[in-house]
């Protein structure tokens, strides 16, 4: 963190800005990574009768995929804000 009660060096506010442009730069990068000409919309519906047949609920695999991605994204975060 910057302690904006002391004086500002000007190097060490760059260095922190690149920093955070480096994280959020990785973030982007990321949000690109499957685009959907690759990797299409799928039919949920089908996939929920799909996974439902197997015992499995779609919400639970929704869940998994949402807790990894914030995870990640917090792990990102955290690194650059420790710096």
């Amino acid at each position: 963190m910057i302690d904006l009660d002391h004086e500002i060096n000007r190097d060490v506010l760059v260095e922190r800005i690149d920093a955070l442009q480096d994280a959020l730069q990785s973030i982007v990068q990321w949000s690109e990574a499957y685009p959907l000409d690759v990797f299409p919309e799928p039919d949920l519906k089908k996939a929920r009768q799909l996974l439902e047949a197997g015992g499995v609920s779609l919400d639970s695999v929704s869940a998994h995929c949402m807790r990894h991605v914030i995870t990640s994204v917090g792990e990102i975060a955290r690194r650059a804000l420790d710096e």
